[in-house]
């Protein structure tokens, strides 16, 4: 098989009619979308620190940033603060994401029209659609994680292009990593894929090495390079000066079981909380809190972040047992938790057609999510037993989701709903292809892809 481009495209002009139709109803429904919020006076959300950040980029005030990492600015900044260029930007990555996965389930089925229905599915849920309109880091990232396991299914195993791949992969996490800094997690997972781990013997083999080279160089180059350079201009050897915001959404339930060392950050803070209102974010507490907190102190915003985070890491190591509670309710807002629009009965003859249509795609990608999961718990005993019910590239899928998961939980809370929207493709991908092997395996003897 060759490994050059997309392999639908080299399987004649009935594969690039089914290409062309997935890439025209992915332009039609977003511009549909796109028409249907702007009719109804819905506005996808904005988060203004990453149109700050772009706009000190285009001045070259680069003193100003590190609160956010890059990417996402860079991409905002090229194209020019404009929200509808930025929607055409988004929307173009969101339709090269599900061709990718188009291409990578016709490559372990086969069958074309399979192939393109998984695509749609991918390309046009509505959740992602309006990520895509929004000023947000969510297609971006999924973009790029797409991106990293198309490039494992096109070369891992075969031998070919021993300097495309590594290095693909090695790029494509790390820019993951600068775009949303909870991605860099994938690092360790993706080089143990890349490089077998047992026997050790095996890290000393030419291919090894080279291997580990190739995949560590854009990792060091540009998420310790931004880390560095965060380091010389605010002293901190960070991805992001936020960190201490962050972690607050983890501990607001009981910081006042904070020590008195921590009396000016732990009062002010709760200070802040009595003055809000009883469902305020944490960032509206946290700006409540941080000019009392610069007058008692005299610090910046950057130092006063840096004090949250040895906060918020004290109270998560003193207090285990609240923090797995907090990390529990995280993790099953990462998994789709009903929001309260989707639970509450609506009142009568307020139910329109946008309405129904979300609300039944959010529960069938709740549905799936919920089958991952279950196939995630069947390939921990198959792994030990049975390791060939599931390919490679699965076993990865699930510990990638599940790990990622787990790493939103212990450092993000109030929203970790919307950080399993960059893994709803390979979600989706994997348990729709999956269920499709297992059919025609079983339809047919012989039927369908191998695991292997």
């Amino acid at each position: 098989m060759s490994t050059r481009g997309f392999a639908i495209l080299g399987h004649g002009k009935e594969s690039c009619r089914h290409a062309l139709v997935l890439l025209a109803f992915g332009a039609l429904g977003r511009i549909l979308l796109v028409n249907l919020l702007r009719r109804f006076g819905v506005f996808p959300p904005i988060e203004a620190t990453y149109m700050q950040a772009a706009r000190d980029i285009l001045r070259f005030n680069f003193h100003a940033l590190g609160d956010r990492v890059p990417l996402y600015p860079l991409l905002i900044a090229v194209c020019g603060l404009n929200r509808e260029a930025i929607w055409v930007a988004q929307s173009i990555l969101g339709i090269a994401a599900s061709f990718m996965v188009f291409d990578m389930v016709f490559l372990r089925t086969r069958h074309r029209l399979f192939s393109l229905v998984v695509g749609l599915a991918c390309s046009l849920i509505p959740e992602v659609l309006i990520y895509e309109a929004a000023t947000m880091t969510e297609t971006l990232t999924n973009f790029l994680l797409v991106t990293s396991l198309w490039l494992i299914t096109r070369f891992d195993g075969l031998g070919e292009n021993p300097i495309r791949y590594p290095l693909g992969l090695g790029l494509t996490v790390a820019l993951a990593g600068l775009t949303r800094p909870l991605m860099i997690c994938l690092v360790p997972l993706y080089y143990g894929f890349l490089v077998p781990l047992r026997p050790p013997s095996n890290l000393f083999r030419r291919d090894a090495i080279r291997r580990t080279s190739l995949f560590a160089l854009p990792v060091i180059v540009f998420v310790l390079g931004w880390c560095g350079f965060n380091y010389f201009n605010s002293g901190y050897f960070t991805p992001t000066t936020r960190a201490g915001q962050q972690m607050m959404d983890q501990v607001d339930p009981y910081v006042d079981l904070a020590p008195d060392r921590f009396a000016v950050l732990r009062d002010a803070w709760l200070r802040s909380r009595q003055r809000e209102p009883l469902n305020s974010s944490i960032e509206e507490v946290y700006a409540g809190a941080l000019p009392e907190v610069e007058r008692q102190t005299g610090k910046t915003e950057t130092q006063v972040c840096h004090d949250l985070a040895s906060l918020a890491l004290y109270l998560e190591i003193h207090h285990p047992l609240f923090c797995l509670r907090r990390v529990e309710q995280g993790w099953m807002q990462f998994w789709g938790e009903p929001s309260p629009e989707e639970v509450n009965w609506p009142q009568p003859g307020h139910v329109g057609v946008l309405s129904f249509v979300n609300t039944m795609a959010n529960f069938l990608v709740r549905e799936v999510k919920a089958t991952f999961l279950v196939l995630t718990l069947l390939s921990i005993p198959c792994a030990l037993i049975l390791p060939k019910v599931f390919t490679r590239i699965e076993y990865l899928t699930f510990a990638m989701v599940s790990w990622i998961s787990v790493c939103a939980a212990f450092t993000e809370f109030g929203d970790n709903r919307r950080f399993c929207v960059p893994l709803y493709m390979l979600i989706i991908h994997t348990v729709l292809t999956r269920g499709w092997v297992w059919i025609t395996a079983t339809s047919s003897p012989g039927a369908g892809a191998l695991s292997e």
